[in-house]
C-alpha cells in the first residue's frame, strides 16, 4: 500500500508541476534514488499517463484526458438526461433507457418505467450488447467507419433471440438504414417479446457517447407507433446532445 500510495504521489507531482519535471526533480522532491524514481516514472509512461519529452523531461499524458472525459460522461450525461427521459416516458406511456458505451459494449445508467412497462431484464448498472439493441445500434451506426470495422473484427455477435441479427454484413446494412432513418429498432432481438425504438446522444466532438431508447410489449409497439416514438425521442437527444456541446 505504501508503494501504490507513492505512486500516486508522484503522478500528482508531475501532473500538478507548474512546468516539466525531470527525474532528477521526482528523485529530490521523494528523497529517493534516481534509479528508483526513473522507475516509477518509466511505469507511468507505459501506461500512458505521462509522457517523456525528447529532453527527457516528462509531462502529463493523454491517458489522463481520458480518464477525465470518461469521468464526465458519466456524470453529466445522465444527470443532463433524465428530465428528457421523464418527459419521454410521459409522452409514450413506455419505459425509457439511457445506455452509456463502454468499450464495445453499452450500460443501462438510467431508467425511467413507463404506465404500459412490463417487465424486462434491464436495470441500471447492467451491460447490454450494442449489436443486439436499439440504443446500442443507434451509437454503432454513428461511431466513425474504421471503430466500426474494429468493432465486427473484434466482437462476437452470438445469438440472444432467433431475431438477433449475427452477420456483420447484415448488420453494416442495419446500421446504414438507422442512419438514414435517424433512429434504430429492436425487433425482439435482445428479448422476446419486447420491442425498442433508440437514438444516439452526441457529445461536443460529435461522438455517439449515448442511446436513448423507448421499450415496451412489441404487441404495443406497432410501426406506427414506433415512428411516433422515434419522433419524441429525436427531439429529446437532441436537446440533450446541445447541452453536452454538440
Amino acid at each position: 500500500m505504501n508503494t501504490l500510495r507513492k505512486a500516486m504521489q508522484i503522478l500528482d507531482y508531475v501532473i500538478f508541476s507548474p512546468g516539466d519535471v525531470s527525474i532528477t526533480d521526482v528523485a529530490r522532491e521523494f528523497n529517493m534514488s534516481v534509479s528508483n524514481a526513473y522507475k516509477y516514472l518509466k511505469v507511468f509512461e507505459e501506461l500512458g499517463f505521462i509522457v517523456r519529452k525528447r529532453d527527457k523531461r516528462y509531462i502529463p499524458g493523454y491517458k489522463l484526458a481520458e480518464y477525465g472525459s470518461m469521468v464526465l460522461r458519466k456524470i453529466d450525461v445522465r444527470e443532463i438526461a433524465h428530465p428528457y427521459l421523464v418527459d419521454v416516458m410521459a409522452k409514450t406511456g413506455q419505459t425509457v433507457h439511457l445506455v452509456l458505451k463502454d468499450g464495445f459494449d453499452g450500460v443501462y445508467i438510467d431508467k425511467v418505467e413507463g404506465v404500459y412497462s412490463i417487465p424486462m431484464v434491464s436495470r441500471v448498472g447492467m451491460k447490454v450488447e450494442l449489436y443486439a439493441s436499439a440504443s446500442g445500434k443507434a451509437i454503432l451506426a454513428y461511431l466513425p467507419e474504421s471503430e466500426i470495422e474494429e468493432y465486427l473484427s473484434k466482437k462476437r455477435l452470438n445469438r440472444k433471440t432467433p431475431n438477433t441479427i449475427t452477420d456483420p454484413q447484415m448488420l453494416k446494412g442495419e446500421l446504414k438504414k438507422i442512419r438514414e432513418l435517424g433512429y434504430a429498432v429492436d425487433n425482439e432481438e435482445n428479448e422476446i417479446g419486447i420491442k425498442c425504438v433508440g437514438v444516439p446522444i452526441f457529445d461536443h466532438t460529435g461522438y455517439p457517447i449515448a442511446g436513448m431508447s423507448v421499450s415496451g410489449a412489441a404487441r404495443r409497439l406497432s410501426e406506427e407507433v414506433i415512428k411516433e416514438c422515434a419522433l419524441h425521442l429525436k427531439r429529446a437527444a437532441e436537446e440533450i446532445s446541445k447541452k453536452l456541446g454538440y
